[in-house]
């Protein structure tokens, strides 16, 4: 994906299809409309709406605030200055977690930095928050006492997020003199400033001329208008992970699939569902944060008897 086009993932949000929306989107059919049944961080609607496919988009996810904080970034109202949360030590997160009410800024705080976009832990552990929260400091303000704030000098010229990103890179590279982003010790870097690469995201929403086609939802997905000449795509908490959270009842699901009226309903899971067939193999979600083995992605459509 093109640096230029990173708003088309959305939201930093736990299960987001940033990887894999551009594929999923090629294979959807096209037709008047297309519901994104469980939303999340709008990586698929947001590519579905700049693709042409579709007169309409339906971006539905029932978390309220996640729904509102996209629609408030697309149209710039309330309009956020993101820099005011380029840096955010635990205990203020965790302010933001156990004390605030839900509200837009409140999802903001969290998905920004949240370990793996969960929502709930903080992106570093206690024994490494200080190192890893002291090149930020550096970056943005050159108080840290160390040679990294060299960079404070470096970079002071950039007023905005990815001007300060695009800035370290720089310095990084003649830094240390090494002539690939592959470098290990650049990467472990680049990790550091895992929340930049989040917030850049973000304010490349705030640039959008509004996405008119896109209709924002927040309803339980089981009390959703679909009729049978809509386009629906489901990607519902998977079956067997960790991201199986809320109580998610997947029978309760299945009896969704087979009473919903539309034709062509597509569903992203890891393991075949009952009556549906792979309609593509998306392959391994790559994140530098996992480790293991995962299985394939895979893009199922429903087949009704």
């Amino acid at each position: 994906m093109k640096k230029t086009e990173k708003w088309k993932r959305g939201l930093p949000y736990v299960g987001n299809k940033g990887q894999k929306a551009e594929k999923i989107i090629d294979i959807l059919p096209a037709g008047h409309r297309l519901i994104d049944v469980f939303g999340g961080g709008g990586s698929i609607s947001l590519t579905a709406a700049s693709s042409g496919k579709w007169d309409a988009v339906v971006y539905n996810d029932q978390r309220k605030t996640v729904v509102s904080l996209l629609k408030a970034l697309i149209e710039d109202n309330p309009h956020f200055n993101l820099m005011n949360y380029v840096y955010m030590d635990r205990e203020t997160f965790c302010n933001w977690r156990d004390n605030m009410p839900d509200s837009i800024e409140r999802t903001l705080v969290l998905t920004v930095w949240s370990f793996s976009n969960n929502l709930h832990d903080y992106l570093w552990g206690k024994k490494i928050e200080k190192e890893k929260l002291q090149l930020t400091r550096a970056l943005f303000w050159g108080d840290t006492g160390t040679k990294l704030d060299d960079l404070y000098a470096y970079t002071k010229d950039e007023t905005s997020i990815s001007g300060k990103y695009k800035m370290f890179h720089k310095w990084r590279l003649a830094e240390m003199g090494i002539s690939s982003h592959r470098d290990q010790d650049h990467l472990q870097q680049l990790a550091q400033l895992q929340q930049l690469e989040r917030l850049q995201q973000l304010q490349q929403l705030q640039q959008l001329k509004q996405l008119n086609l896109i209709e924002y939802s927040v309803l339980d997905y089981r009390l959703l208008n679909i009729k049978n000449d809509d386009i629906v795509y489901c990607d519902p908490p998977y079956i067997g992970t960790c991201q199986n959270y809320g109580g998610f009842d997947n029978d309760s699901f299945q009896r969704w699939l087979a009473k919903c009226p539309a034709k062509q309903i597509y569903i992203s899971e890891y393991t075949q569902l009952p009556h549906t067939e792979v309609a593509f193999i998306l392959g391994k979600k790559q994140s530098f944060q996992s480790k293991g083995k995962r299985p394939d992605e895979l893009l199922l459509k429903y087949v009704k008897d």
